[in-house]
């Protein structure tokens, strides 16, 4: 049965949890192993709780025709380099895990025992590639640019047919790069969790934090942002992603954004004091003598509330005061005679 939570590494992300940042390195460390090194450090560092590879075998889901083939190809990380990254990670307490193009390289994160799998966008009709992945019965985040709810469905059902309990969270996405907020639709992540009774969170390709807010205050549990070390840096994803500060600032800004929501009900987070000094009573307008009957026109409502209440100024009115009353002296129940 579909899970509304899941479980990453011990972490519980899902409804009523702060919502699990993951910074996105992808490809930019452009296949050395060095410079994922360091960006999984800086990276750590911003407070993050996971970070993100992209593992493949260019010639398992790249024509060799493709404009792009060459640059993923020097790109590609090794096994003995994601194994290093991965003990890395693990000393500087974030979890590293990767997307997967292909079965091989699904292996391999198997083999290092990750933590979760990244399906991405491209690959969500990928229907071998979501059987494989879900045979492996890790906790898995699909991603879902450019898909319908019925191809959503259909890749849910292919992972669950294979295993029932899978954990897995849809990630609403936009795949143009970058994706201008008017373009980001957070809306539809209540219609995914609605629809699948699962987690749902935003891989952000939008520039700033902004969206990234607002999709937490829409209910995101996951929030995914492409991360580099230099934004003016060579490669296709550099310029739409954070750097160390965008990605320091990203967290703090969803983690106030999650601490805002609250809860689904109106009630007084005030303290009672502060309630009643902003609030009106009744005051004297003018002296009131001992026995005197208090008329409407001797009443005026101002601060601080911790008088008589202006909706029970018809059962002032008639009454005599108990004892003298000074201009502007609030009004209470033990000045008026019974």
């Amino acid at each position: 049965m579909p899970q509304l939570g899941l479980e990453i590494a011990g972490r519980q992300i899902g409804p009523g949890n702060p919502p699990y940042v993951i910074a996105e390195i992808g490809i930019n460390h452009g296949g050395s192993a060095d410079v994922a090194r360091e960006m999984i450090s800086v990276a750590a560092a911003t407070g993050v709780d996971a970070v993100k590879l992209q593992t493949f075998k260019t010639g398992c889901f790249l024509s060799r025709k493709s404009a792009y083939f060459d640059v993923l190809a020097a790109a590609e990380l090794s096994p003995k380099d994601l194994k290093a990254l991965s003990e890395h990670a693990a000393t500087l307490g974030v979890t590293l895990f990767s997307a997967v193009f292909d079965e091989p390289s699904a292996d391999v994160w198997n083999d290092l025992n990750a933590a979760a799998f990244k399906i991405a966008s491209g690959d969500i009709t990928h229907l071998p590639l979501l059987r494989h992945v879900a045979a492996l019965d890790r906790p898995v985040i699909l991603s879902s640019g450019g898909a319908t709810m019925i191809e959503i469905a259909r890749g849910l059902g292919e992972m669950r047919a294979v295993s029932p309990a899978l954990p897995v969270a849809v990630l609403h996405c936009v795949s143009h790069y970058p994706t201008q907020p008017k373009e980001a639709n957070l809306a539809c992540m209540a219609a995914i969790r609605a629809a699948f009774d699962c987690p749902v969170g935003f891989s952000d390709h939008t520039l700033g934090t902004a969206t990234a807010v607002a999709a937490v205050a829409l209910g995101a549990n996951i929030i995914e942002k492409h991360f580099t070390l230099d934004r003016a840096a060579e490669g296709p994803d550099h310029a739409l992603s954070a750097d160390p500060d965008d990605m320091k600032r990203l967290v703090a800004d969803v983690m106030v954004a999650w601490e805002s929501i609250g809860k689904n009900k109106k009630a007084p987070v005030e303290s009672a004091d502060h309630v009643m000094q902003i609030r009106r009573s009744l005051v004297a307008e003018r002296p009131i003598k001992k026995g005197e009957v208090v008329t409407r026109t001797m009443l005026g409502v101002k601060r601080p509330g911790t008088g008589v209440q202006s909706a029970d100024i018809a059962n002032v009115i008639g009454k005599r005061a108990a004892a003298d009353i000074d201009a502007d002296d609030v009004i209470t129940w033990d000045l008026l005679e019974e």
